[in-house]
């Protein structure tokens, strides 16, 4: 299919991943910036970062996002959000966006129709029902320099009258715990939990942190550590319970982002 084609990894390996390192100020050449674009691909809600500017160009679309979108809109990267989206104005993106770039502080559109997203079921596009947009700034020394959207779809076009299902409500769950993710990768961890873990890791999970984002599987830390796996795979659980993550993929974009702290690599010949 064509949208499918759109996806592809090297092509956003190759343009939209260098205008994410941008924006999050990792090297281009990372490989853990590569992990990083894998998982924001992997997630079921949609990301995107603009600039700020007042046209509100998108710079990077993760995989579900385009996924919403007609295929002759396609790739996004360098367009302006009204060109992709004309109801934008009147549904109240854009002057939420505004606001977010003059204030600093966070907006968020509640379950709101928006009939220009959709999904893709069967070759053919479907009306997803309600949306929640969440726009975050991501700020530098002079301000505000990007925004973060995220959006999730959170219900049907009409509501039943009994409620939401066991089901749907664990999957609302799981993209709330998934958008809190994103926020942690942008550096804007609910309550500063990013802040905290630096007194949460011990010395061996920061180690292990490290090894990880290396791509060091649980068995080869345990050769390079000269400890057990069911001790590594310990270390790894608790991890994942501090951070609040559920991935070794959202560790490796934990620890791009940190930038500090010990270093597993420190000292390691061949690992410097």
């Amino acid at each position: 299919m064509q949208v499918k084609k759109s996806h592809s990894p090297v092509k956003k390996t190759e343009s939209t991943l260098e205008a994410l390192a941008s924006v999050l100020r990792a090297s281009p050449e990372s490989d853990a910036l590569v992990i990083m674009g894998q998982l924001l691909d992997s997630l079921p809600i949609g990301v995107h970062v603009s600039d700020c500017c007042g046209e509100f160009h998108i710079l990077y679309a993760n995989h579900v996002w385009e996924s919403w979108l007609e295929p002759d809109k396609l790739p996004v990267a360098g367009k302006r959000l009204a060109d992709l989206f004309p109801s934008a104005e009147e549904s109240g993106v854009l002057r939420f966006m505004r606001e977010v770039s003059a204030t600093a502080t966070p907006k968020h559109l509640k379950a709101f129709a928006f009939t220009e997203f959709g999904a893709t079921e069967h070759g053919k596009r479907v009306d997803a029902g309600r949306w929640d947009w969440e726009i975050y700034p991501l700020s530098g020394p002079s301000g505000v320099t990007h925004l973060l959207n995220v959006i999730m779809a959170v219900g049907a076009p009409r509501p039943r009258r009994s409620g939401p299902s066991k089901e749907e409500r664990q999957a609302e769950n799981r993209r709330r715990e998934e958008a809190s993710g994103v926020l942690r990768i942008f550096g804007l961890a609910p309550e500063d939990l990013a802040g905290r873990a630096h007194a949460m890791l011990s010395e061996r999970e920061y180690q292990v942190a490290d090894l990880l984002t290396m791509g060091f599987t649980n068995g080869a830390i345990a050769d390079y550590l000269n400890v057990s796996p069911a001790t590594v795979s310990s270390h790894v659980a608790h991890i994942l319970s501090k951070l609040g993550f559920r991935s070794r993929a959202q560790v490796a974009a934990w620890v791009v982002r940190r930038g500090s702290g010990p270093s597993a690599s420190a000292g390691m010949p061949g690992l410097s």
